[in-house]
């Protein structure tokens, strides 16, 4: 035996001869280790001492167990009894556990003997979940002659791969030992076992099953033969990929079926292979006599990839051959279990593919591309009741125009689309009737009248009554006439719309050419046309005409749409008198009639009545609504007797009332409560009370009263109030769409108002803009917001300097009141729900006087008189063309506009004109019913403040005329009538009364009338924003005019008094100041402790610069 060179170990003696014997016996048994785990074959250093042990034994002494012999033996037919054993599911000792002790366990890698173990006992199925689970990690190792047991340090994740096909070639072996050591019969019946097991086999076992069946000349049955194709192909492991095409390629191609094609093409896309399983399905398209080889997959691989030259092949292949086919779905299987959004993609990309083909082609090669890409467009837009964004499909359909087949609509299919998902999805309804209003300007579009009929139910659920004309247009120039079905759904869209000329034109051609047997139901679309248009002489003559004509006998139904005109233009008297009239005839009010009336009343502040008619509809057996009770409780509330009205509210829970019909889909919850506590919810809101609001919002969850946009509205309101607009901006754009509410004109409105009291005007602009997107159109409460945010934009591009102009000019605000009008129409009175800027005013007023006072105030303060006067003609031009009279008082808010025009302008008897139009105004508003106004007590509590604004103005009047005497007796007999005075008008007032040398008097009114409110200055802080807080403080809001506190202005007024007082002569002077100084001690305290500042006003009143 030749010399081997000695193996050193630190520490130790030099090697033997026979110890280098052993040695490389251990190598052996590490490298043979490392085979048959197929551990990968990359270079990698050990530093290990051998065990002390190892060095006591010699190569004979190493005792090989059983199992290592028979890894390296050749099969045999007949399994030694030990691996049957070693097969079975026995828990207990085994022959090769007997060989454990015997064994040198330091001499093999870190749980060789595990593993081989495992390997030995366990099934088919545990061995492929023990190999996924432990030869994914080859592990480093580190051996110590003093460690008892091995330690592992860490996996390389690089080698997974690797160890996972060494352990896919481990799966191999084993099953071919286990196959070896069955007969053919055996073979066959396991295997067949095993294909139709319920459970996913190995396809290892599978594989050499099948092997051995083979090179035994064992012939698989056909059904056998197309399962074993399915379960390999069906195998996500490569091992089960690569031996399906293994066994397609040992098929005679003359015995080849459609259904090892359709197994192999999916195995071939399961590996990537696109060209190949594109290559199959050629042959199979040339040969196969019918049925499905696997043409959808490979279709539907190729549009996903936009592999669009091998999704053409393959379509030309369904072309050519389509005979073979049994229906159309065996090319569009696998594109139609796409999500509808994948697939209005894929048609995108194809119509892109199309295009670029057409323009850089020749017709006849562009022409497949075209067809290819038109199928996958009509394809995707005829999936219905699936959820896709609108703006794609916009995309889509846009694009697709261009290489359109003629005599194919695509928007008739995309409006379809967007329908399929219901009413309830209100954001794709609207879109589809948007597609349908841009399908109209398209050359060659004919909606057909299923169509039409589509779109009609469509808008009256959506109540989109703009769309009714086009839908009635076509009607009649695609169809020639209309249906008689459709004419009552688009007579009650156009009413709602308050076009009252076309809804009588519809109702006489319907008359015409069906009869009248159907008056009763015509007669409610024309009553609803004049309640939405606020015409009340309209509605009165439209039933008389219908008694003369036709003989129409009205119903209540028909008398409480007169009342509910008669609410819109807030003519309680009228009214009432029509109420006396039908009872007079026998004819008795419902619920319905006495809540309408209650409701007029209510919102009137007029209590008293409200009772009345309570008590009058229980006497005479009129069961009560909830827009009864609403009313006692809006009656309450604007009385602010809150606390009345929430208990009201609370004990209606428990009362069974009369529902309102439900107009609407809803929400979960009860509804028919939810607009009564919605009236609390907008009182405390007004107020600003935000606590108050969430304890309210609380009750209703409690009691399961749902919440609707008039909920959301008031908290969006109240935040606003508190100088949180931010806030009330999420509720719009989060949690609104979250519970499916969606947001209208109103709800941004109040948004809108709440950043134009920050200054926030770009975030105005920004909701205008996003309103647009939503297509939400815009009220006369969101345009008074852009109208003011603009003039504000105006006004401080003029004191910076960047106007063109040398004088003030509101252009913006002018383009956007220009707009407005332009585009103001009177069936804008016919604008769902409340609105801001309104007022107290009704809809056909509030409409003529949401802008121009406003502007006319704007001009006048800087005195452009001939800027007031164009406006005020603007506004007589605009009244006539709303309501057709020209004659009538202008409002209050328009009135107290021009009085500070003519205040400024000199022009004081004008200015009186307009006061005594004001008086006018109140006595015919703001009166009790049947009051005498010569009594005292005649102002509604709701009105009490409706002459504030222009008594400011007016006593500017009396001031500068030297009629300030005037002012007390003016203001006591205004009290006695029931008007208060607003904390505005105190102030001017005092200061007024300082201007005219009325120091004593200006001081006591201040200390009785607004001094209970004044917080103190240390209120407001010491810092830099001191100043900034306290200008703020003065801000008037419509929720407190009545909280008494002075201006800041109002104490530099009275200091002014005060130091004129100590410059008089001393006993005169010295006497005025000890009578103020006890008749205002509180006024005096904070005069003395008022900061010094030097602002324009100390300057011009104090230092006298």
């Amino acid at each position: 035996m030749p010399m081997i060179a000695s193996y050193v170990v630190p520490g130790t003696p030099a090697i033997t001869a026979g110890q280098g014997m052993i040695e490389r016996a251990s190598i052996c048994l590490e490298n043979g280790g490392k085979h048959l785990l197929r551990i990968p074959k990359k270079s990698f250093t050990t530093q290990r001492s051998l065990h002390s042990a190892f060095w006591s034994h010699g190569a004979g002494d190493i005792n090989l167990p059983a199992w290592w012999h028979a890894f390296l033996q050749a099969p045999t037919t007949n399994p030694p009894p030990w691996l049957l054993k070693a097969n079975t599911r026995d828990t207990g000792n085994t022959n090769l556990d007997a060989t454990k002790v015997a064994l040198l366990d330091f001499l093999y890698p870190i749980r060789t003997l595990a593993v081989i173990r495992d390997y030995v006992r366990k099934n088919t199925t545990a061995l492929r979940r023990h190999r996924r689970s432990q030869l994914l990690h080859q592990r480093s190792r580190n051996y110590t002659s003093a460690a008892d047991n091995p330690i592992d340090e860490g996996t390389d994740q690089a080698e997974a791969a690797d160890n996972t096909l060494a352990g896919d070639a481990s799966a191999v072996d084993l099953a071919a030992i286990e196959a070896s050591h069955l007969t053919k019969a055996e073979l066959t019946t396991k295997l067949h076992e095993l294909l139709f097991t319920d459970q996913q086999p190995s396809v290892h076992q599978l594989w050499q099953y099948y092997v051995k069946l083979r090179e035994g000349s064992v012939l698989l049955d056909p059904n056998d033969l197309a399962q074993l194709f399915t379960r390999l192909s069906q195998s996500r492991a490569t091992f089960g990929l690569e031996k399906t095409r293994e066994l397609f390629d040992t098929i005679e191609v003359s015995e080849r079926r459609a259904i090892h094609y359709a197994c192999t093409v999916a195995a071939a896309l399961g590996r990537d292979d696109l060209k190949s399983a594109v290559g199959l399905h050629a042959e199979a398209a040339t040969r196969v006599g019918e049925g499905s080889f696997g043409t959808s997959l490979v279709f539907n691989y190729a549009i996903e990839r936009a592999n669009w030259e091998a999704a053409l092949a393959v379509w030309r292949q369904f072309g050519d051959y389509r005979r073979m086919y049994l229906a159309e779905s065996s090319l569009w299987a696998e594109f139609d279990r796409s999500p509808l959004p994948d697939q209005l993609e894929h048609a995108r990309k194809a119509v892109e593919f199309a295009i670029n083909s057409i323009e850089g082609s020749t017709f006849d090669e562009a022409e497949p591309a075209r067809k290819l890409a038109f199928a996958l467009v009509q394809r995707a837009l005829s999936v219905h009741n699936a959820d896709f964004d609108s703006f794609v499909q916009a995309d889509l359909v846009e694009k697709a125009e261009s290489i359109q087949q003629p005599g194919v609509d695509l928007f008739r299919a995309a409006i379809l689309q967007n329908f399929s998902l219901g009413v309830q999805n209100s954001g794709h309804s609207h879109w589809g009737l948007d597609l349908y209003r841009i399908a109209r300007m398209k050359s060659g579009f004919s909606p057909d009248r299923e169509l039409l009929d589509t779109l009609l139910r469509r808008c009256r659920d959506l109540r989109r009554s703009e769309e009714m004309y086009y839908i009635l247009e076509d009607y009649r120039q695609h169809h020639t006439e209309v249906p008689r079905n459709a004419y009552l759904p688009l007579l009650s869209q156009l009413a709602q719309h308050g076009d009252f000329d076309l809804v009588d034109q519809l109702c006489r051609e319907y008359i015409g050419r069906f009869g009248a047997q159907d008056i009763s139901a015509l007669a409610p679309q024309l009553l609803h046309a004049c309640y939405r248009r606020a015409d009340v002489d309209g509605a009165i003559s439209v039933i008389e005409s219908l008694q003369r004509t036709y003989g129409y006998i009205p119903d209540m139904r028909a008398w409480n749409s007169v009342f509910a005109t008669y609410s819109r233009v807030d003519d309680c008297e009228g009214a009432t008198r029509l109420l006396d009239r039908l009872v007079a005839t026998n004819l008795r009010p419902d619920n319905k009639s006495y809540g309408i009336l209650m409701g007029m009343f209510a919102k009137r502040s007029d209590l008293a009545a409200t009772n009345e008619l309570y008590e009058q509809a229980i006497s005479e057996g009129v069961n009560p609504s909830f827009d009864m009770v609403g009313s006692l409780i809006l009656a309450l509330a604007t009385n602010d007797r809150l606390d009345e009205a929430e208990r009201i509210a609370e004990d209606a829970l428990d009362m069974d009332l009369e529902a309102p019909p439900r107009r609407m889909p809803s929400l979960t919850g009860d509804h028919t409560r939810t607009r009564m506590w919605n009236v609390l919810l907008g009182q405390h809101a007004m107020k600003g009370q935000l606590d108050k609001v969430f304890q309210l919002q609380n009750r209703m969850r409690e009691a399961g009263i749902a919440f609707d946009g008039a909920t959301y509205a008031a908290l969006m309101q109240s935040l606003c109030i508190k100088k949180l607009p931010a806030a009330a901006q999420k509720i719009l754009k989060v949690v609104m769409p979250k519970v499916g509410i969606r947001p209208t004109a109103l709800h941004y409105a109040i948004v809108m108002s709440g950043f134009l009291t920050s200054n926030d005007y770009p975030k105005i602009f920004s909701l205008q803009h996003r309103m647009d997107r939503e297509g939400i159109k815009p009220t006369f409460s969101t345009q008074n917001t852009l109208l003011r945010a603009e003039s504000y934009m105006d006004e401080k591009d003029y004191f910076q300097g960047n106007s063109d102009s040398p004088t003030f000019e509101a252009s913006r605000a002018q383009k956007v009141l220009t707009e407005i009008l332009d585009n103001l129409d009177p069936m804008e009175l016919a604008s769902l729900g409340p609105t801001k800027f309104a007022q107290s005013n009704p809809p056909n007023v509030a409409l003529q006087t949401s802008y121009f006072p406003y502007m006319i105030n704007l001009y006048g303060r800087k005195k452009l008189f001939d800027k007031v006067a164009e406006m005020y003609d603007m506004y007589i031009s605009t009244r006539q063309k709303i309501s057709g009279d020209s004659n009538a008082n202008p409002p209050v808010e328009l009135l107290s506009a021009l009085m500070t025009s003519y205040t400024k302008a000199g022009e004081h008897h004008e200015a009186e004109k307009c006061w005594q139009l004001a008086l006018e105004k109140a006595q015919h508003i703001a009166c009790k019913a049947d009051a005498d106004t010569s009594q005292a007590g005649w102002v509604l509590h709701k009105y009490r403040f409706f002459l504030a604004l222009p008594l400011t103005r007016h006593m500017h009047v009396l001031a500068a005329t030297s009629r300030v005497d005037e002012i007390e007796p003016l203001i006591e007999s205004l009290q006695q009538a029931g008007f208060q005075l607003s904390t505005h008008n105190w102030n001017k007032y005092v200061q007024v009364l300082v201007e005219n040398d009325r120091a004593l008097l200006a001081y006591q009114i201040c200390e009785g009338k607004l001094m209970d409110g004044w917080p103190g200055w240390q209120r407001f802080g010491n810092d830099l924003n001191k100043k900034r807080r306290i200008k703020k403080q003065w801000v008037p809001r419509s929720w407190d005019m009545a909280r008494p506190f002075p201006h800041y202005e109002t104490l530099v007024y009275l200091a002014s008094a005060y130091l004129t007082a100590q410059g008089r002569a001393y006993g005169a002077g010295k006497e005025l100041l000890r009578e103020i100084e006890r008749a205002a001690p509180k006024t005096i305290e904070a005069v003395f402790n008022m900061p010094n500042y030097d602002d324009r006003i100390q300057q011009t009143l104090l230092r006298r610069k």
